[in-house]
């Protein structure tokens, strides 16, 4: 089963959820970022054979894994160099705001109030919009060349670390701003029932003593977690491009050839059963 949401293409599977076209919408000079160029999602470790082979009739190349190394070790990815696909890890994390197993856990029993998931989630974005710079950069410098696509970017939750790569992407090829909002505001609408489900499990596990108030910050994307990233990096850099430049390093050239492969005229957009497809210039 297949939708096209917000002018992406939008894919239904067995075990995996949050999985998008991150193209479709109006970039630069009135042309439009490519359909089945670049695809998100939340981590890959449970897989259906179905979802597998729906996944490689993409005929993805790429792979941009953005989990920690716990991450990728605990939840192991079921697509891998074996089915041909290059696998590249850029892991985005805060190791000074990272928990343990053990403890999260005792935040649940205990229920302690030292634990602030909204201020978190806030020092986490700043942490993605200014300290990894490189691993921002690394994703372009692939973007860049044709002979990666297509690429699929994710995490574990295909929220928040993929949901800021994936804004930076589209501001970059002149996606206006409030259609990245709305696409990144819109992983709510695809994870709303299986993040009610664990926030559920969470509270059950703490016999009730953390309340859903406490835990949904870390369960959902919000306005408030992005917004004030991008108008700081615009307070201090004026535009992306130059946010990408001059924070990231990231050559005018490599930006020129990233738009030049993901930015395409409608004519040029060609729906093919089972999926769609773009014919790169």
């Amino acid at each position: 089963m297949k939708h096209l949401q917000n002018n992406g293409l939008e894919l239904k599977f067995d075990r995996l959820a949050n999985f998008r076209d991150v193209g479709g919408r109006s970039g630069y000079d009135g042309e439009r970022m490519g359909l089945g160029l670049v695809f998100r999602s939340e981590e890959l470790s449970k897989l259906s054979k179905e979802d597998i082979n729906k996944i490689k009739r993409l005929g993805i190349k790429t792979i941009c894994d953005f989990r920690t190394d716990a991450e990728r070790k605990s939840k192991v990815s079921r697509l891998n160099e074996k089915h041909g696909i290059n696998v590249i890890t850029l892991s985005m994390n805060d190791k000074s705001r990272e928990f343990t197993r053990k403890e999260f856990f005792r935040f649940l029993v205990m229920g302690t109030k030292e634990i602030n998931f909204e201020d978190i989630m806030h020092d986490m974005y700043k942490y993605m919009a200014f300290q990894c710079n490189q691993e921002l950069k690394q994703m372009i410098e692939l973007l860049a060349h044709r002979e990666n696509y297509p690429i699929l970017i994710h995490c574990t939750g295909g929220k928040d670390r993929t949901g800021f790569m994936s804004a930076m992407l589209q501001l970059a090829i002149g996606i206006n701003y409030e259609e990245v909002m709305a696409d990144y505001l819109h992983s709510n609408n695809l994870i709303g029932p299986k993040m009610k489900k664990l926030e559920n499990v969470l509270r059950w596990i703490s016999l009730f003593r953390v309340s859903s108030a406490r835990l949904r910050p870390v369960l959902e994307v919000r306005r408030e977690y992005l917004q004030p990233v991008y108008e700081a990096i615009i307070q201090e850099y004026g535009t992306i491009e130059n946010y990408l430049q001059t924070a990231c390093g990231i050559s005018t050239q490599t930006l020129k050839s990233m738009r030049a492969l993901l930015l395409v005229s409608d004519d040029k957009i060609i729906k093919e059963e089972p999926y769609a497809r773009i014919v790169l210039r």
